[in-house]
């Protein structure tokens, strides 16, 4: 039966094993969780205050864009109104080629002969 090493204050830090400093740092430091706002905790549709968190954009910039009409928003009276799954489609619709996809793309036009002059 092994016996947990309980160091003191007098014991020097070089004296202890990687595994007896490991539960050492372990149990001073315990570890916190991150708490991310994921997206399954948005209800279906919400205000402005929560487009900013799910977009990362400022609520300022939210106003602007809906001024604009540069992202799909819903208006009753005064409320304005998002809903998750076409902010979550707005903010992917600007896909970039990776390099490689770029280069496929390009193989695949010329031997099809698209492109070509």
């Amino acid at each position: 039966m092994e016996t947990k090493f309980q160091p003191t204050n007098e014991t020097p830090l070089a004296a202890l094993t990687i595994g007896q400093f490991k539960d050492l740092l372990g149990e001073m430091v315990k570890p916190q969780l991150i708490v991310q706002t994921k997206q399954e905790s948005f209800p279906d549709t919400f205000g402005k205050n929560e487009c900013s968190k799910l977009t990362g954009y400022a609520v300022n910039t939210i106003n602007k864009m809906i001024c604009e009409k540069a992202i799909p928003f819903y208006k009753r009276n005064a409320k304005v109104l998002f809903r998750r799954d076409e902010i979550e489609a707005w903010l992917l619709a600007n896909r970039i080629q990776t390099v490689e996809e770029f280069i496929e793309e390009k193989e695949n036009q010329l031997s099809t002969g698209k492109g070509s002059k």
